[in-house]
């Protein structure tokens, strides 16, 4: 178990690392959401309905490259393949070479992507690692509401760090968007006043660890007050007059 928790931490620092260089896991170059590349191949499939579709490899200017299917119509947009022609591999051999970019919406998912659903590697990567805070779909929501995975990786630490769930993990992203971290009380009773600030309050000894949600069950904070005050020791401490040693109503023994 260990051993497969230190997989996927590595995979998250790779995916993270390589989302913030640039183009990730084999992916084409993608700019402004348009994939972007050389053609190293096409082959046109039909399918048990007798639909045509073109598969073209992409190579990116950093070397990975990806096989994405396209319909006819788009193959003949893109200069694959010329109007009117039945799809051959002679009709494709001039695609090769040929400088493509393709909007996503265009390609044509295989019925396994449709039933499984593409994932995105980073956001896929953390669910994995933060499999007992929260779930792909709400870090793919953050992510889309344009919260970086950066900082996503930070506030799932954070709410590791606090025990919380995937309530506490929205409510750190949505106090660092606005600024805001009332919702936020410290050991010490102080309320952090920058994102700076909460990370190195969760990132520092374990005394900061205690950092809770000051709006989660406040009668719990209060009963825990009343237990470690100085005055509600239930008669546990040791008495101290003369020598006394008195448990039971924290009363020395009088000689």
């Amino acid at each position: 178990m260990r051993k497969t928790r230190w997989i996927l931490a590595l995979f998250v620092g790779i995916a993270l690392l390589a989302a913030q260089a640039g183009p990730v896991f084999a992916a084409p170059t993608l700019q402004e959401g348009v994939i972007t590349g050389t053609v190293t191949a096409a082959t046109c499939e039909t399918d048990e309905a007798g639909t045509t579709t073109v598969l073209l490899t992409i190579q990116s200017a950093d070397g990975t490259s990806q096989t994405v299917r396209v319909s006819l119509e788009t193959a003949v947009a893109l200069g694959v393949l010329a109007a009117d022609t039945a799809c051959s591999e002679e009709a494709l051999a001039g695609a090769v070479g040929l400088e493509v970019s393709i909007d996503p919406s265009l390609v044509i998912p295989d019925e396994e992507e449709e039933e499984q659903g593409w994932r995105h590697p980073v956001a896929y990567a953390l669910s994995l690692f933060f499999d007992d805070v929260t779930d792909y779909d709400t870090i793919m929501a953050a992510h889309e509401d344009g919260t970086g995975f950066g900082v996503i990786a930070q506030a799932l630490w954070m709410t590791t760090q606090m025990e919380g769930d995937s309530d506490v993990f929205l409510a750190i992203l949505e106090a660092k968007e606005t600024g805001d971290y009332s919702a936020f009380t410290l050991e010490d009773g102080t309320v952090p006043q920058n994102w700076g600030q909460f990370k190195k309050a969760l990132k520092g000894n374990k005394d900061n660890l205690g950092t809770v949600m000051s709006d989660v069950n406040p009668q719990d904070t209060d009963d825990t007050d009343d237990e470690v005050g100085p005055a509600n020791n239930n008669g546990q401490g040791n008495g101290n007059n003369g020598k006394g040693n008195g448990k039971g109503n924290g009363k020395g023994k009088d000689d």
